[in-house]
C-alpha cells in the first residue's frame, strides 16, 4: 500500500527552496553587512547545505509514482480491533463523510465512534443488520467501490547542472523540471482523459403502487469514450412539490444492472435541498466504473410510503404527478486523468403514475399449466372394482400480481362420457399443490360440479406469494369402470362468484384467464394409448430441374390391451390403426396429400391375417410409427409455402368384436414440431 506525499512535506520543500533563493539574493547585495560577523565562505557553505537539502527532497519525489489507494480489506473488524486495517477503514469512513475524528484522537483503534460511523454507512447502503460490525458483507460492498488515485511525478535533468545546484551553470535554467499528473484508477486507463455520454436508459414500468419498495423510477445509460470513467455522483430533481418526498416517496437508491445497491438516501428536509423552485437530492459515495467504449445502465429506485392519502393518487381529488429528473450535467464521473466529466447534455425525466396500494390492485392470473395431462387413455388400477383413484385430470397456474394471494374457493366442472358402460362415474375430487393436498370435495352426480370451499388463509399449500406462480393439480376418483370406458375432462370455473381468490386482507379480487383440461379416458376394456415422443425431419432430393422435399414424422406410441384381447389393423389394412392429419401454419389442411405410413409389428404380438394383428389382454407393446409426405402433390403441384406439422388424430381398434377408436383430434400434444416447405 503506497501513500501520497503529505502536503505539509511538499509545502516544506517549497519553503526551503524559496528561502535558499532569497538568502542567495541577500548575500549578493549586502555582503558587507555580514562581513564582520561571518565570512563569505561560511555563508556560501550554509547556502550549499540548504541547496543540498533541497536536492535530497527533490530526489525523494523525482522519477516515480505514489498512489493513494482505497484498501482491499480482508479482515473482520469490531470494537477493540487495532492496526493498519482499522486506520485504513477510519480514513475511508472520513472520506465518505460519515466519520469525524476529533482533534487529538489517534487513528488505528476501533472504538465507539468508528462503530457508530460504520453503522451509519451500512444503513445508507442497505446492509442489514446495520450494527457497526465490519464483516464479509460490508467488506464486499467497500471493496467493490475501491478507487485508487495515482499521482505520477516525472523529473528531467537540465544540462550544465552539478550535484546540489539549483540552476544550470551554462543555461541558467532550473536544474530539475517536475511534472505531476493525477489519475483515478480502479479503472484501466490512468492518465487518459475521457468523455462521458449519458442518455435515458430502459425502465420496465411507470405505474407504481402505494407501499412498493425499491421500484424503478428512472434509468440512465452511461457511456465512456477514450478512457474508463468512474461514475461517482447522481443529482436528482424531484420537482417543485414538497409532497413528492413528504407524502409519496421515502427513500431513493442507486442500483447497478446486477441489482446491487450502490448508494441510498432517505428523503427528508435534511437530505433534500431547494434549488430555485425545485427540490434536489444528491446520491454520492459510490463508484461505478464504465470501461472505455462501453456503457452501463444505472437505475434509480425508490420506496413509496406504506400509506398515502388517496387524494394524492392519480385518481384522487388533488393528484400529484411525480416526475423524476436528472438535469443537464447531473451525473458526475472521473476519467483516468482525474478530470471530472459530466452528463447528460440535456435533461432526462420520467413521469410516473401512482395507484392505490398493492393490496387494492391485487390480481390473480389463471392459465392452463404445462403440466396438465395430455389426452390419453389409461387402464383402471383396480380391475375388481373398476377404479382409478386420484386420476390427474387438470393442472392450472395461479399468478399473484401486486400482493400475496390465497385460494378461498375453487370450482371445477367435470364432464364424463361413458362407452359400453352404464355404471362408470367420477365420485370425488382433490386439489393439490405439488404433493400437498389443499382440499377435497365430492363431485355432484347430476351437475358434475366439485366445490372446494372454505379454504382459509394459512391453509397449507393455498398461498401464492406476490409475484410468483403456483401450479395446482385437480385429481378425481373414477369407479365402476368394469367394462368399456369413461372419458373424463375438467375445467376451472372462473366466473364471478365461483372460483374465488383473496388478497392478503381477505378481500375478493379480480380473476382473469381460464383453464380447460384435456380428455382422460379410463378403460375397463379397450386400448390404453399413450404417446412417448414425436419427431419430424425434412429430406430434400434435387436434380437438374426439380427439388423435392419429404417430411417424415415419427410417433412412439404405447398400446396396452385392457380387459380383453385387442385387434389392430396392419399398415396394409383398409381400416388403418393410425390416422394422421397434416397441419399448415397450425391449421388442418382441407385436402389431404400423397402420404404413406409405416410401422413394424413388435415382438410378441400375433398376426391374425395379412391385414391385422392381436395384442393379448394386459399386454403392452411399443410402436415407432412413421408418416411421410412430399412437397409435391401427386399431380406435381407444389404445396404452398408454410410451416408444416403432422398429428396423430385417431387410433382404431376392435375389442370383443366391437369397433372403436381413441380420438385426439386437435390436441397439440399429439402433434409434431414444424418444418418449412417447400
Amino acid at each position: 500500500m503506497k501513500f501520497q506525499m503529505n502536503p505539509k512535506f511538499m509545502n516544506l520543500k517549497s519553503k526551503l527552496f524559496a528561502s535558499a533563493v532569497a538568502f542567495t539574493m541577500v548575500l549578493g547585495v549586502a555582503t558587507p553587512m555580514f562581513a564582520s560577523a561571518q565570512t563569505t565562505a561560511e555563508l556560501t557553505a550554509q547556502i550549499n547545505m540548504l541547496l543540498s537539502q533541497i536536492a535530497q527532497l527533490q530526489a525523494r519525489v523525482s522519477g516515480g509514482s505514489t498512489a493513494v489507494t482505497t484498501v482491499t480489506f480482508g479482515t473482520n473488524l469490531t470494537i477493540g480491533s487495532k492496526g493498519a486495517d482499522v486506520t485504513a477503514l477510519q480514513t475511508w469512513l472520513v472520506n465518505k463523510g460519515v466519520l469525524v475524528m476529533p482533534n487529538g484522537v489517534a487513528y488505528g483503534y476501533f472504538g465507539s465512534l468508528t462503530k457508530s460511523a460504520l453503522a451509519k454507512y451500512q444503513l445508507s447502503v442497505g446492509i442489514a443488520p446495520a450494527v457497526g460490525y465490519f464483516g464479509p458483507m460490508t467488506r464486499a460492498k467497500i471493496n467493490a467501490q475501491s478507487v485508487t488515485t495515482t499521482t505520477t511525478t516525472t523529473t528531467s535533468t537540465t544540462a550544465g547542472c552539478v550535484a546540489g545546484a539549483a540552476f544550470s551553470s551554462t543555461t541558467g535554467a532550473a536544474c530539475a523540471t517536475t511534472t505531476t499528473s493525477t489519475g483515478t484508477t480502479g479503472i484501466t486507463t490512468p492518465g487518459v482523459e475521457g468523455t462521458l455520454s449519458v442518455t435515458a436508459g430502459p425502465i420496465s414500468n411507470t405505474v407504481l403502487n402505494v407501499g412498493q419498495t425499491m421500484v424503478p423510477v428512472l434509468s440512465v445509460r452511461a457511456q465512456a469514450q477514450t478512457s474508463d470513467i468512474s461514475i461517482q455522483r447522481i443529482t436528482v430533481d424531484l420537482g417543485s412539490n414538497t409532497n413528492i418526498y413528504n407524502k409519496l416517496f421515502s427513500k431513493l437508491y442507486v442500483v447497478d444492472s446486477s441489482n446491487n445497491v450502490l448508494a441510498s438516501v432517505n428523503l427528508n428536509s435534511s437530505t433534500v435541498v431547494q434549488s430555485g423552485t425545485d427540490y434536489i437530492v444528491a446520491l454520492t459515495g459510490f463508484n461505478v466504473v464504465v470501461p472505455k467504449n462501453t456503457y452501463k445502465d444505472i437505475t434509480l429506485k425508490a420506496d413509496l410510503y406504506s400509506s398515502i392519502d388517496s387524494k394524492y393518487l392519480s385518481t384522487g381529488t388533488n393528484p400529484i404527478v411525480p416526475v423524476f429528473m436528472i438535469q443537464s450535467n447531473g451525473v458526475r464521473g472521473v476519467d483516468g486523468a482525474g478530470i471530472d466529466q459530466y452528463g447528460p447534455s440535456s435533461n432526462i425525466s420520467q413521469t410516473l403514475t401512482i395507484n392505490g396500494s398493492l393490496t387494492d390492485n391485487a390480481q390473480a392470473n389463471v392459465s392452463l399449466a404445462a403440466a396438465t395431462p395430455i389426452t390419453a387413455s389409461v387402464p383402471v388400477l383396480d380391475t375388481t372394482n373398476g377404479q382409478y383413484l386420484q386420476l390427474p385430470v387438470l393442472a392450472f397456474n395461479v399468478n399473484a400480481q401486486n400482493d400475496a394471494l390465497h385460494l378461498r374457493q375453487v370450482v371445477v366442472n367435470f364432464v364424463g362420457v361413458r362407452t359400453n358402460n352404464t355404471t362408470a362415474t367420477a365420485t370425488a375430487a382433490y386439489l393439490y399443490n405439488g404433493s400437498t393436498q389443499v382440499s377435497s370435495a365430492s363431485i355432484n352426480p347430476t351437475t358434475g360440479v366439485a366445490v372446494f370451499s372454505n379454504i382459509t388463509n394459512g391453509t397449507n399449500g393455498a398461498t401464492i406469494p406476490a409475484g410468483t406462480t403456483v401450479v395446482y393439480t385437480v385429481k378425481a376418483d373414477v369407479t365402476g369402470v368394469t367394462a368399456g370406458s369413461l372419458a373424463l375432462s375438467a375445467s376451472l370455473n372462473t366466473t364471478v362468484g365461483q372460483t374465488m381468490i383473496y388478497n392478503s386482507q381477505d378481500s375478493t379480487i379480480t380473476n382473469s384467464g381460464s383453464a380447460v383440461g384435456l380428455v382422460q379416458t379410463v378403460l375397463g376394456k379397450g386400448p390404453a394409448v399413450t404417446l412417448a415422443s414425436t419427431n419430424i425431419v425434412k429430406t430434400t432430393v434435387s436434380n437438374n430441374t426439380t427439388s423435392t422435399s419429404t417430411l417424415t414424422a415419427t410417433f412412439n406410441v404405447n398400446l396396452q390391451a385392457v380387459g380383453s384381447d385387442l385387434l389392430f389393423g396392419t399398415q396394409a389394412s383398409t381400416s388403418p390403426t393410425f390416422v394422421f392429419g397434416i397441419y399448415k401454419d397450425g391449421v388442418l389442411l382441407a385436402t389431404n396429400v400423397a402420404s404413406t405410413s409405416n410401422f413394424s409389428l413388435p415382438t410378441g404380438v400375433t398376426q391374425d391375417a395379412t391385414q391385422s394383428f392381436t395384442v393379448s389382454q394386459n399386454q403392452t407393446v411399443s410402436l415407432p410409427v412413421t408418416f411421410s409426405f412430399q412437397s409435391n402433390a401427386p399431380a406435381g403441384t407444389a404445396l404452398p409455402f408454410g410451416s408444416y406439422a403432422v398429428s396423430l388424430e385417431k387410433v382404431n381398434y376392435v375389442s370383443a368384436g366391437v369397433a372403436g377408436n381413441i380420438s385426439t383430434v386437435g390436441q397439440t400434444a399429439w402433434r409434431t414440431g414444424t418444418q418449412v416447405l417447400p
